[in-house]
């Protein structure tokens, strides 16, 4: 998902329910402007139309979408048994069509809400990735983690994704930041426990035709956060993806503020020089005979994609 700016705002997972029309989380579309989905396996990138309904309460959201596959068969809408075991397909930390195994290992009680505990690992990008029986038939759409447990993750039963799906056509409504919620739409995950997006909101992103570039690391979260990993992905004018390097930012950013960074921030941490040659790519090619010098120009970052990897939040007080 992009913002106002075409800049990257955050990273998630989805499935086909239906032809073209795909399941995410809320919170993975909460600000965005535009946005893109792309098939385990393919480079192609289909465009985000807009949104059918967002629940934000349930943290869910449909989407139509200019591309098909296979729609995900949805189990019936009892919850499982503690002790079942489960299956998730997501994207963590950005490693496209991660395939883990886990059990349900509570059905927990929020008030009128049910929520689904299990073991399957899930991490940042994983958010919205379908959470399957033995049958391949999805029972749970994963949706947080617990930062400070033991492989502690949460999914939403799909119980709350079948009333969502439209008997009949609605309307496509477009993608634009959403207000603050009232009190009947804020998330029946409030409070007890960490989305599977890091919290870490990348913007600004601005690059100098000597490789150098700054951006704006905001910490969403209730908690300081440190040691922030963030990957720096190239791509050609084609698309195609060239290179990558990792920025590792050591310092500190506490809860609810903004940190401006720059390369220099990270002296001694860049262990791919291909990586930085990127930033003067040029493609030439020749048309009717004559050469063609296709520039990518360092600052049009259409061309280069920052992903929040990793963090390490350290919680300033202790919270119930």
């Amino acid at each position: 998902m992009n913002d106002a700016n075409g800049q990257p705002l955050s990273l998630g997972s989805g499935f086909f329910v239906a032809d073209g029309l795909i399941v995410t989380n809320a919170h993975v579309i909460e600000g965005a402007f535009s946005g893109t989905a792309k098939l385990i396996g393919s480079d192609e990138r289909s465009q985000i139309l807009g949104s059918i309904v967002v629940d934000r309460h349930a943290d869910l959201a449909l989407l139509r979408v200019k591309s098909s596959a296979p729609s995900l068969p949805l189990g019936p809408n009892e919850n499982p048994t503690v002790g079942d075991h489960v299956y998730v397909v997501g994207n963590p930390l950005g490693l496209e069509g991660t395939f883990s195994e886990g059990i349900i290992s509570g059905v927990r009680k929020i008030d009128k809400d049910t929520i689904l505990q299990m073991t399957a690992p899930i991490s940042p990008g994983s958010s919205g990735g379908p959470v399957m029986d033995g049958t391949g038939s999805v029972i749970g759409v994963s949706v947080a983690t617990f930062q400070d447990g033991q492989n502690l993750n949460l999914a939403v039963p799909v119980s709350y994704l079948s009333k969502l799906l439209p008997p009949t056509a609605r309307v496509l409504t477009a993608l634009a930041p959403q207000g603050k919620a009232s009190p009947h739409e804020e998330s029946m995950l409030a409070g007890i426990g960490a989305r599977a997006e890091s919290g870490v909101i990348i913007a600004d992103f601005h690059m100098d035709y000597n490789g150098d570039y700054s951006f704006r690391l905001s910490n969403k979260l209730p908690d300081s956060v440190n040691d922030i990993t963030i990957r720096i992905i190239y791509y050609d004018t084609s698309g195609a993806l060239m290179d990558f390097e990792n920025y590792y930012y050591l310092g500190s950013i506490p809860a609810g503020l903004t940190k401006t960074v720059t390369r220099t921030d990270c002296s001694g941490c860049w262990g791919k020089e291909s990586s930085r040659a990127a930033t003067y790519y040029r493609d030439h090619t020749k048309v009717d005979g004559n050469s063609s010098d296709h520039t990518f120009d360092p600052i049009d970052t259409k061309h280069i994609e920052l992903r929040v990897v990793s963090f390490t939040a350290e919680r300033s007080q202790k919270r119930d």
